[in-house]
């Protein structure tokens, strides 16, 4: 049975996931950034990522069908489909996106980092301890869930609907959710680096935003051809080899 009352079972297995994400952000000393915070700061911190998720939640619940937009290997484990085959699938390309993010990552920390954590403000926000498991619940799971099963779909669902509303989305309109989805991504770290770096050069805005952008693209490109969990799987598989990069070098 995939059905419960309310959303399918692989969107509530979705939502329960995405739970445990933020969950997660209460292992994050976001106290470092004020000085005399105590740990009581951290459900604070949680807030506001929990309502844009649970928004998100909604707004790909509710239009992914209609796009032809899903969860494929969580409907197929609800229903006893062909799940193996699906996360091989999945798999075949999720793990060489994954492997070349974990690249990026580990060199942006290398020749961005320590430029951005050079100032007061920089130093504080280096403080920040990130616990693997928030950067594999949180990063891999709320982040696709907020930018991809959100923002993409709302997208596209938008031009979709502009278009006269055909069969499906054309390949032109799913390309233009996907990069529009990871420009907002990229853009909305700028506030950040202007809280880092006080009137930074064009260049570190530009880097900043396209060393963002740039993932979110190729996990975009999963969403839409091979399901949510696709760029889940990519996303949290770069964490973990960023993680282990990071200690070895």
């Amino acid at each position: 049975m995939t059905h419960a009352r309310g959303w399918p079972v692989a969107e509530r297995w979705l939502a329960a996931a995405t739970a445990a994400g933020l969950l997660s952000l209460l292992l994050v000393n976001v106290e470092a950034l004020l000085p005399g915070a105590g740990r009581e700061l951290r459900p604070l911190a949680t807030v506001q990522p929990a309502a844009l998720a649970a928004l998100a939640l909604l707004a790909g619940n509710r239009l992914a069908p209609t796009l032809g937009l899903g969860l494929p290997l969580l409907h197929a484990l609800a229903s006893g489909g062909p799940a193996r085959e699906i996360l091989l699938r999945q798999l075949r390309v999720a793990v060489p996106v994954g492997i070349v993010t974990a690249g990026l990552l580990l060199a942006w920390n290398a020749r961005m980092v320590p430029e951005l954590a050079a100032g007061e403000a920089g130093a504080a926000f280096a403080a920040v301890r990130i616990p693997l498991v928030t950067r594999l619940l949180y990063g891999g799971i709320v982040e696709e869930v907020l930018l991809r099963w959100g923002v993409l779909t709302g997208l596209l669902w938008l031009l979709w609907r502009a278009a006269g509303r055909p069969e499906r989305p054309t390949p032109r309109q799913a390309w233009a959710a996907i990069a529009g989805a990871a420009l907002l991504f990229g853009l909305g770290h700028l506030p950040l680096l202007a809280l880092l770096v006080p009137d930074p050069a064009a260049w570190k805005a530009a880097a900043v935003v396209l060393a963002n952008a740039a993932p979110g693209l190729a996990f975009g490109w999963l969403f839409w051809r091979l399901g949510l969990e696709a760029a889940i799987l990519a996303h949290a598989l770069a964490h973990l080899l960023a993680w282990i990069g990071g200690r070895l070098v």
